[in-house]
């Protein structure tokens, strides 16, 4: 990933403290985090907006994260997905992980968090085929 280029993450947690923190956080890793506080803000702004990650809580105000991860995934399987959230038992890991996330970090480990987005935005970046690289896409047809 060019270090120079910013990342944008919507971060769908009810918390402003949680989202402040973060958002000072991630600014330091040239990650731009916008906040959604419900699943209905997150669902308006993702079919709205173009995001490069997506941060889910498992528990909103108005529904599920888990439940929003699947929709998100039925939209754009390309867009990695990553739980931040308290709940830290295995069957809500399971879950999350289930409904398609590419992690699971639990809170308050924020120190894990950039160097996730990071890497996940640069395995997807290197997976997909450079625009006019015409091996790539023939050895792919």
């Amino acid at each position: 990933m060019n270090t120079n280029e910013r990342v944008r993450v919507l971060y769908v947690e009810d918390n402003s403290d949680s989202f402040e923190m973060l958002r000072t956080m991630l600014g330091l890793f040239q990650i731009d985090l916008e906040c959604a506080a419900n699943l209905s803000d997150a669902l308006t702004r993702a079919g709205s907006e173009r995001f490069d990650l997506y941060l889910l809580d498992t528990k909103l105000p108005d529904g599920s994260g888990i439940s929003l991860c699947r929709t998100l995934r039925a939209v754009d399987p390309e867009i990695p997905v990553v739980f931040y959230s308290g709940n830290a038992h295995p069957d809500e890991i399971r879950s999350g992980m289930a409904a398609g996330a590419s992690g699971y970090i639990t809170k308050p480990d924020s120190d894990k968090l950039a160097l996730t987005i990071t890497r996940l935005l640069t395995d997807q970046r290197e997976r997909r085929p450079a625009f006019g690289d015409f091996r790539v896409l023939s050895a792919a047809a």
